[in-house]
C-alpha cells in the first residue's frame, strides 16, 4: 500500500480506464529521485490486470544511442513486426536491432503506431517508461509521436522522470508533478519503518527527508546521525545515495562543491557561505549555474536549496578530505564575537584527531547555546565536545552533561545512549556530579523501578556528602563548588571539570551558583526514591499533608513537577480536584519551557486527574499528546501508564477488542521491569471491562490480585480504589466472606483518608452485603456523600447499583428515577457500555414508554425480563437471582421463550431486537 498517493493513484486510475474504453493517453509523473515515481507505476501496473504491459527504463549510457529504449519496450512484440506493412516493418526491425540499414524516424513512427493498434486490437495496452529523463531522443519522439495518433485506441502510456519535462518532447504528456509526502502521511511511513520511534528522533528524520519517502525509508534511524540531538546533514543509504548518483555526475564540479558547502552550513545564511565558497575555489559563473537549474535560491540574505536531499546527497557523496576544508572555510567565514560557538562547532567539524582547546572552547559555549537554541541544541555541542576530547574521564562528564540536556529536551533515547557512554568513560561518582539523578529518571521511566530506587538515592547521598563538605561561605560568583545545584549549572560544570589530567581544562565561573538549590536537588532525589517505593507497592501511605502546596510555592516547573504526588496516590486521599489546578499550572510551565522530558512522565498523571474529575473530554486530548512523548524506545513505563488509561477508556465504552489490545500492550511494557503499579492497572481495568460486559467471574479472578501478596499485580493503592469494583464482583458470584473482607478493608481506609470516593464506596459495598432493612439507608448515604457531579461515573455507577437493589424489592418507580439519572450520566461522560447496561435495567422496571411484554410481542412481562439478560449471557441461576425467581422457574420460561420466538437455543436471542417487535436482527452463529 503506497501511502499518501491516493491523488496520484487516482488520477493514473483514470489513464487506465480511459485507456479500456478506447480513449489512449498518457502521464508524465515528475518529481525529484526517491519521491515514490517508480512505486507509482508499479502500483498502475498491478491496477492494469487485463492490459498487455510493456517496460522499458532510460539508461544515460545508452542515452546517445537511437532507439536503445524502445529496443527494450517493444523487444516483447518483436514476433508481431513482420506483418506490419513493408517499409514500417523493415524500419522497426532495424529500430528495434533486428535487421539491416538505417531506422527511417518517421516511418519508425508510424510503425510504432500500426504495432500498438493491432495489439491493443486484442488486449488494452500500457507501456511504462521509467527514468525517462535518460531515455534517447529517438525513442521519446518515435513514442509522442504515436500516442498523438492513437486517441482511439486501447493504449495509455505512463512516464516518469526526475527533471522538468519543459524543455523535453515529453512536454506533449499531461504532466502530475509527485508532491513530497505532507508531514501526518510522513509520520505515518516512518512509523511503519521504525515502530515506535520516539518524537526528536522522528523529527529529526522528518527534516531530514523533506517528505521524500525513499529517504525516509534509507536515513540511519537507529544511529547517531539520525539522534534528535544530531546536528547537520546525515550519511545516504545505499538505495538513496544510488538514486541521486546520476543527478550529481551531470553537475559541474563547481555547483556541487557550492551545495556542499551549503548543505554543511546549514543555517542558510549568505554571508559566511559565499566566503567560504569562494575560498574553495566557487566561481560566480557557478552559482550562476545554480540559480539557473533552480537548485539555490537567494532571498533576504539567505540561501536556500531548493532540492535539500540533492545537498544532502553532494555532502554524502564528498570526499571526508573535502568535507573538512569546506568545514574549516566556514569557520574561517565566521568573523564577530557573536560566532564563536558556531565557528568551534566548524572547527571540530574540521577535525580528524582530538583537540583539548577546541573542546574546551565548545564546553564554554553551552550555556549560550543552550539560552539561544534550548536544551538539544546544547547536547549537541557537548557530544561533539567529547568527540574530540582525549582524556576518557573528561569526554564521560561531558557525554553525561550532554546526556542530562537530552533528557530535558525530551529525547530520552539519546540521553540513555549518551549516558551509557558516559558510563564507559568515567566513574559513577562522577556521573553523578554531571547527571545527578539521571541514572535513577532513566531507569524509573523504561527500567526496573527497584533499580531506580537504588541509584536515585545513590545520587541523593553523594550530593548531599558534597554538600557537606562546601562551606557556605565559599559559594559565590568567584567559586565553583564541586556540588551539582541543578541540571543547568550541573550539565555547564561536568562540561569543564575541575583539573585531572594532562587533557583536562580548567573550570569556568559559575555566576550566582546557590548551595539552596543543591539542597533542593537532594530532597527532590529522595522524593522521587520514596514515591519508587510506593510504585513497587512497598511505601507507607502517608497524607498529603503540604505537598501541593509545596508545588504552588515552588516557581520553576522543572522543580515543581518533583513534588507534584503521583495522580494515584490524590485520587487515592480524595484530593484529585485539589490537585487538577497544580498539575495544570505545572503542565504549562513545563510547555513553555519546552521540558518534554519532564511533561512526558506527568502527562499520563495529569490525564488520570482530568478523568477523576470529569474532564473527559481534556483528559483524552492529554493523553493522546502523553502518547506522542512517549512513544519509541525509552519511556516504557510511561508508555505503559498510557495504555492503562486507554484501556479504562474503552472498558467503560465496552471495546473489548480495544481493553485486550490495551492490556497485552501495558503487560508486555511492564512486565519485564517488574512494575507492580502498572501490571496492576492492567489487572484493574481488564477486570473492570470483565464486569462490564457481565463477566462477573473473570472480573473477580482479576480483581482479587490486586491485593493478593506476591502476585505481580498486587498494589495497595489500586486494591483500595477498585474496592467496589472488587466487592460487585464477589457479591454476583456468590463469594461473600471475600466481599466482606474487603469492605472492611475500604470502610477503615474512609475512615483514615476521610476521601469522599471511599466514604461512598464504602456505603456502597455495604450495601450490597446488607440485609434488606439495612441495604436503602447505605445506598442513600453513598450517594449522599460521594462525588455531587452529574458527569461523575462514580456517582452513576451508585445510582445504578442503588436502582437495581429498588427494582429487586419491587419498587420499580423508584428504581427508575434512579436508573433514568444512571444512565444520563454515563451517557453524558461517554461511558456506553454502563449507559447501555443501565438501559437495560431500566427497561426490565416496565415503567418505560415503552413496556416490555408491550401488544407487539407474544411474551409476557416476566418472560421478556428473562429473554432480555439471558440475552445477555446470564445463567438460569443469575437471572434467578436478579429476578428472584428459582433456576427451575427460570428454566420453565426459557423454554416457553424459545417456542414462542421459533428459535432452537438461547444464544439466539442475541440477535433478538427486544424494542421493535422482537424481530430477529442477525441470523443466529
Amino acid at each position: 500500500m503506497l501511502q499518501g498517493r491516493e491523488r496520484e493513484q487516482n488520477e493514473l486510475s483514470r489513464v487506465l480506464t480511459r485507456a479500456r474504453a478506447g480513449h489512449g493517453g498518457g502521464m508524465l509523473l515528475w518529481g525529484e529521485p526517491g519521491i515514490g515515481k517508480t512505486a507509482l507505476l508499479r502500483d498502475a501496473e498491478q491496477r492494469a490486470t487485463e492490459f498487455r504491459v510493456l517496460h522499458c527504463r532510460g539508461n544515460s549510457a545508452e542515452s546517445g544511442v537511437d532507439f536503445a529504449a524502445l529496443r527494450e519496450l517493444l523487444g516483447p512484440l518483436a514476433d508481431r513486426v513482420p506483418a506490419l506493412p513493408g517499409p514500417q516493418a523493415r524500419a522497426l526491425t532495424a529500430a528495434l536491432g533486428r535487421g539491416p540499414g538505417p531506422a527511417d524516424r518517421f516511418l519508425v513512427g508510424a510503425a510504432v503506431v500500426s504495432l500498438l493498434a493491432v495489439v491493443a486490437a486484442d488486449q488494452p495496452v500500457l507501456l511504462i517508461v521509467d527514468d525517462a529523463q535518460s531515455v534517447d531522443l529517438a525513442t521519446a519522439r518515435a513514442l509522442t509521436f504515436a500516442l498523438r495518433r492513437l486517441g482511439g485506441v486501447r493504449v495509455a502510456l505512463l512516464v516518469a522522470m526526475r527533471d522538468s519535462p519543459a524543455t523535453t518532447v515529453w512536454q506533449s504528456l499531461r504532466v502530475l508533478p509527485v508532491a513530497p509526502l505532507p508531514d501526518p502521511e510522513a509520520r505515518r511511513l516512518l512509523a511503519r519503518r521504525a515502530g515506535g520511534v520516539g518524537a526528536p528522533r522522528a523529527n529529526r528524520m522528518l527534516k531530514l527527508a523533506g517528505g521524500n519517502p525513499l529517504a525516509l525509508r534509507e536515513f540511519p534511524i537507529d544511529t547517531e546521525d539520525g539522534a534528535g540531538i544530531a546536528w547537520g546533514p546525515a550519511p545516504f543509504g545505499p538505495r538513496l545515495r544510488a538514486a541521486f548518483a546520476d543527478r550529481l555526475a551531470a553537475l559541474d564540479p563547481g555547483v556541487r562543491l557550492l551545495l556542499v558547502v551549503t548543505a554543511a552550513e546549514d543555517r542558510g545564511t549568505l554571508c559566511p557561505i559565499t566566503s567560504a565558497a569562494t575560498e574553495l575555489g566557487v566561481a560566480p559563473a557557478d552559482w550562476e549555474r545554480a540559480f539557473e537549474a533552480g537548485l539555490l535560491v537567494v532571498t533576504d540574505g539567505r540561501v536556500d536549496m531548493r532540492h535539500r536531499l540533492l545537498g544532502g546527497a553532494a555532502y554524502d557523496a564528498a570526499p571526508p578530505a573535502q568535507r573538512r576544508a569546506v568545514h574549516l572555510a566556514l569557520a574561517a567565514a565566521l568573523p564577530g564575537s557573536g560566532a564563536e560557538q558556531l565557528r568551534a562547532w566548524h572547527l571540530a567539524a574540521g577535525l580528524d584527531t582530538p583537540d583539548p582547546e577546541l573542546a574546551r572552547a565548545l564546553a564554554d559555549g553551552a550555556p549560550r547555546v543552550l539560552r539561544h537554541n534550548g536544551p538539544l541544541a546544547a547536547a549537541v555541542v557537548l557530544r561533539r565536545a567529547a568527540a574530540i576530547t582525549a582524556d576518557p574521564a573528561t569526554a564521560g562528564l561531558r557525554l553525561a552533561a550532554a546526556a542530562q540536556f537530552a533528557w530535558e529536551g525530551g529525547d530520552i533515547e539519546s540521553a540513555r545512549r549518551l549516558l551509557t557512554l558516559a558510563e564507559s568513560r568515567t566513574t559513577p561518582a562522577a556521573i553523578t556530579t554531571a547527571a545527578a539523578g539521571l541514572p535513577g529518571l532513566l531507569e524509573l521511566v523504561a527500567g526496573d523501578p527497584a533499580r531506580a530506587h537504588t541509584l536515585l538515592l545513590r545520587d541523593a547521598d553523594a550530593i548531599a556528602a558534597r554538600l557537606a563538605q562546601t562551606p557556605a561561605t565559599l559559594v559565590g560568583p568567584s567559586t565553583v563548588p564541586p556540588v551539582p545545584t541543578g541540571p543547568e549549572e550541573v550539565a555547564v560544570r561536568s562540561a569543564n571539570p575541575v583539573p585531572s589530567g594532562r587533557d583536562s581544562e580548567p573550570a569556568p565561573t559559575l555566576a550566582g551558583s546557590r548551595l539552596e538549590r543543591g539542597a533542593d536537588l537532594v530532597a527532590g532525589l529522595r522524593l522521587l526514591a520514596e514515591r519508587t517505593e510506593w510504585v513497587l507497592g512497598q511505601g507507607v501511605d502517608r497524607p498529603m499533608d503540604g505537598q501541593l502546596e509545596a508545588v504552588v510555592a515552588e516557581p520553576s516547573p522543572t522543580y515543581a513537577v518533583q513534588l507534584l504526588p503521583p495522580a494515584a496516590q490524590l485520587l487515592e486521599w480524595g484530593l484529585a480536584e485539589a490537585g487538577l489546578e497544580p498539575y495544570l499550572t505545572v503542565a504549562a510551565g513545563l510547555r513553555a519551557a519546552g521540558d518534554r522530558a519532564a511533561a512526558v512522565g506527568m502527562l499520563p498523571q495529569l490525564a488520570t486527574m482530568q478523568f477523576a474529575t470529569g474532564r473527559w473530554e481534556a483528559g483524552e486530548t492529554t493523553l493522546e499528546e502523553a502518547f506522542d512523548l512517549a512513544s519509541g524506545p525509552g519511556a516504557d513505563n510511561i508508555l505503559a501508564q498510557c495504555w492503562n488509561l486507554r484501556a479504562r477508556l474503552a472498558a467503560q465504552r465496552g471495546d473489548a477488542d480495544l481493553v485486550a489490545d490495551s492490556v497485552e500492550r501495558a503487560l508486555a511494557l511492564s512486565r519485564p521491569h517488574a512494575v507492580p503499579l502498572l501490571t496492576g492497572g492492567a489487572y484493574w481495568h481488564h477486570g473492570f471491562h470483565a464486569l462490564t460486559a457481565g463477566d462477573a467471574e473473570a472480573a473477580y479472578r482479576r480483581l482479587r490480585a490486586l491485593s493478593q501478596p506476591g502476585h505481580e499485580a498486587a498494589h495497595p493503592t489500586l486494591a483500595r480504589l477498585a474496592t467496589l469494583d472488587l466487592v460487585e464482583a464477589a457479591c454476583r458470584v456468590g463469594r461473600f466472606d471475600d466481599a466482606a473482607a474487603h469492605s472492611d478493608h475500604i470502610v477503615l481506609w474512609a475512615r483514615r483518608s476521610r476521601a469522599r470516593w471511599a466514604l461512598a464506596a464504602a456505603y456502597a459495598c455495604r450495601a450490597l452485603l446488607a440485609e434488606e432493612d439495612r441495604a436503602e439507608h447505605y445506598y442513600r448515604r453513598a450517594v449522599a456523600v460521594g462525588d455531587s457531579r452529574h458527569g461523575s461515573f462514580g456517582r452513576a455507577r451508585t445510582q445504578l447499583l442503588y436502582g437495581k437493589w429498588l427494582r429487586r424489592v419491587r419498587r420499580r418507580r423508584d428504581a427508575a428515577e434512579q436508573l433514568r439519572l444512571a444512565a444520563d450520566g454515563f451517557e453524558l461522560i461517554g461511558a456506553t457500555a454502563w449507559a447501555a447496561r443501565t438501559r437495560t435495567e431500566l427497561d426490565l422496571t416496565g415503567t418505560g414508554t415503552k413496556p416490555a411484554g408491550g401488544s407487539d410481542t407474544p411474551l409476557t412481562v416476566q418472560e421478556s425480563q428473562v429473554a432480555r439478560l439471558a440475552a445477555q449471557g446470564l445463567t438460569n441461576r443469575e437471572i434467578g437471582a436478579e429476578l428472584f425467581l428459582s433456576p427451575r422457574t427460570v428454566g420453565h420460561h426459557m423454554s416457553r421463550i424459545l417456542e414462542k420466538l421459533g428459535l432452537t437455543g438461547r444464544s439466539e436471542l442475541r440477535g433478538i431486537d427486544f424494542d421493535n417487535g422482537m424481530r430477529l436482527t442477525r441470523p443466529p452463529l
